[in-house]
């Protein structure tokens, strides 16, 4: 996954010394966040599917998005965002976690 919709992160950054971190304000960050990593994660791979395999690519980042964001304080994120590698590795997690991938049979 790439991560360029999280280099608006250092923005963020700005807007929360200014108004203070916390609550609804993490929560809108962190929603947003997971949001757009969702987003590219599902963008990313729906090209990348071999023909006749089957994958529910929106369980598959909407549980990497989560893993990402797991234990992070929206500080976290902006001093450490989250690298293609680290999101590939919890997409490989997901994929481990949800059993193997459904194989379409011949002409179906």
């Amino acid at each position: 996954m790439r991560t360029h919709p999280l280099l608006a992160l250092p923005c963020l950054a700005l807007a929360l010394t200014a108004c203070g971190e916390g609550g609804v304000l993490d929560e809108s960050v962190k929603t947003t966040v997971r949001e757009q990593l969702v987003a590219t994660c599902t963008a990313t791979a729906e090209g990348q599917i071999p023909e006749g395999v089957t994958v529910d690519l929106n369980q598959v980042c909407d549980c990497a998005a989560d893993k990402v964001l797991d234990g992070k304080s929206v500080q976290d994120l902006v001093s450490n965002p989250p690298t293609s590698a680290e999101d590939l590795d919890k997409v490989r997690e997901c994929l481990k976690e949800m059993g193997p991938v459904k194989l379409d049979p011949a002409g179906t």
